[in-house]
């Protein structure tokens, strides 16, 4: 088996991964990226685009910190890519309509977002408050792949598909390299970036600690004329416009392993509930069906940080649904780690330490 060396792999290939593959490299570094499959074709491919957390106030402090930063840094991390794909990011706004929960009020909600940095306001929505998010873009995730792979070639880093990294290779308690399908891949330092599959790969974590949360999506094609022209969210269930006219709708959370299996009965639940929100979709062409695995943790935070008792092993990995949204800040603190510079947010939350016993 031929071996290659590099001074840093990457383990997967999702959007988050492929962001930190370059702020790596703009600090000098070789980077290697591989991935079982074709690049991006797991949760990055599957997902739905939307550039903020879902119900932002319901999720630990740590993860809305990450995600908030993200959102901010979206526009300069695209404007940095070089294709001629274009990502399609369209500020559309999102307008939740049922935020207040059990022992949540909009005042505690308010504080929660205003902490965040993210704008809101409120409005009135038959017999409650809707909150009205207008700073809230999405992107179409095939498309910022494509983008993003673009950019990876053009500026050199070397991409592996169809590479399913097998284990690690060690020596003397520190990470030497990946051992792949097809070759040693050797480095001083590994990313695990393997989204649902990354707990394979992560010695000392317990069990169960990683593990894939199914979603179900689907895609409809309106008449122009009764195009959406923001987000709406009920319920668990959003409606996501695009430019070209369709609304993708999605989505589930389903603990079923690894199976992504589209399951009748919660796609009709889905396409019911859309219709409710969008009276405009009735008799709309539903042109895909699909599902993907987002990588959930134990205790809902990311892992971001060096392995315990592993010299040069880190993990960026279990963003569950805000993968997407949290990318650009995840890459540039693992970057800013790594290079052992300050960081923008305390790394300390998303230590894998926390979780291994070292």
């Amino acid at each position: 088996m031929s071996s290659t060396r590099f001074d840093i792999i990457i383990v997967g290939a999702g959007i988050a991964r492929l962001t930190s593959a370059l702020a790596l490299q703009r600090d000098g570094a070789a980077v290697a990226v591989l991935d079982r499959h074709r690049a991006g074709t797991e949760a990055s491919w599957a997902g739905g685009g939307i550039l903020c957390p879902l119900y932002a106030w319901r999720y630990p402090q740590p993860v809305l910190a990450l995600a908030a930063e993200g959102m901010r840094r979206y526009p300069d991390l695209l404007a940095s890519l070089k294709s001629d794909i274009d990502p399609e990011r369209w500020v559309t706004g999102m307008e939740i309509l049922d935020p207040v929960g059990k022992g949540e009020s909009n005042d505690s909600i308010s504080a929660t977002l205003t902490s965040a940095g993210i704008a809101h306001h409120w409005r009135r929505q038959g017999e409650g408050p809707a909150l009205w998010l207008p700073e809230v873009a999405n992107v179409r995730n095939p498309y910022l792949l494509d983008t993003l792979i673009d950019t990876l070639r053009t500026r050199g880093i070397e991409l592996y598909e169809q590479c399913a990294a097998e284990r690690l290779l060690l020596n003397a308690g520190r990470v030497a390299g990946v051992t792949t399908s097809q070759r040693n891949l050797h480095a001083e330092r590994v990313v695990i970036t393997a989204g649902a599959w990354s707990e394979a790969l992560i010695p000392g974590l317990p069990a169960d600690s990683l593990f894939p949360v199914r979603g179900q999506m689907l895609r409809l094609e309106p008449r122009p004329e009764n195009g959406l022209d923001r987000i709406l969210m009920d319920d668990g269930v959003y409606l996501i416009p695009r430019r070209d006219g369709s609304v993708v709708v999605g989505s589930t959370v389903e603990y079923a392993g690894f199976d992504k299996t589209v399951d009748t009965g919660a796609q009709e639940r889905l396409h019911a509930h859309a219709c409710q929100l969008w009276p405009q979709l009735a008799g709309a062409r539903v042109t895909h069906r699909w599902a993907g695995l987002r990588p959930g943790s134990s205790d809902e935070l990311p892992l971001l940080g060096e392995h315990p008792s592993i010299a040069g092993l880190w993990a960026n990995t279990g963003g569950f649904r805000n993968g997407l949204a949290m990318a650009p800040a995840t890459a540039e603190l693992l970057a800013d780690r790594m290079a052992d510079r300050p960081t923008a947010l305390d790394p300390t939350p998303y230590r894998l330490g926390r979780l291994i016993n070292s």
